[in-house]
C-alpha cells in the first residue's frame, strides 16, 4: 500500500514543482547541458579561453580582437618596423655619400677631380 501511495505521490509532486516554474516575459525554457555556458542578450560570451586585454586595448563601440589577430598585427607591426628602420639607416647612408661627394667636389681644383668625385 506505500508503494502505490508513493507512485501515485511522485507525479502529483512531480506536477505541482513544473507548475511553479515560469519564465519571464518574452523569454523561452531551454534545455541547458552541463557544459553549456549561458549568457544573457545584454552581454557577450567569450571562450574559456580567450585572452583577456587591457581595457584601453578595446573599444566596446567597435567591438574586440582575439588574441591570435592581435598577435597576427602586432608581427605585422613589427616587420613595418624593421622595413622603416632599415630604409632610414639606407637614407642616412645615402646623404652621408652625397655629403662626401658635395664637400669633395667643392674641394677639387680641377675640374677633372670634381668630376672623378661624382663618378665614385
Amino acid at each position: 500500500m506505500k508503494r502505490v501511495g508513493l507512485v501515485i505521490a511522485l507525479p502529483l509532486l512531480w506536477s505541482l514543482a513544473l507548475a511553479d516554474y515560469s519564465c519571464p516575459d518574452g523569454t523561452d525554457v531551454a534545455c541547458v547541458g552541463k557544459t553549456d555556458t549561458i549568457c544573457p542578450a545584454s552581454a557577450k560570451c567569450v571562450a574559456a579561453e580567450a585572452v583577456c586585454l587591457d581595457a584601453a586595448a578595446c573599444d566596446s563601440a567597435r567591438g574586440y580582437i582575439c588574441g591570435s589577430v592581435y598577435d597576427e598585427v602586432l608581427s605585422d607591426y613589427e616587420k613595418v618596423v624593421g622595413q622603416y628602420n632599415q630604409l632610414t639607416s639606407e637614407n642616412v647612408a645615402l646623404r652621408e655619400q652625397r655629403l662626401e661627394a658635395r664637400n669633395c667636389v667643392i674641394n677639387a681644383q680641377t675640374l677633372k677631380a670634381a668630376i672623378q668625385c661624382v663618378r665614385k
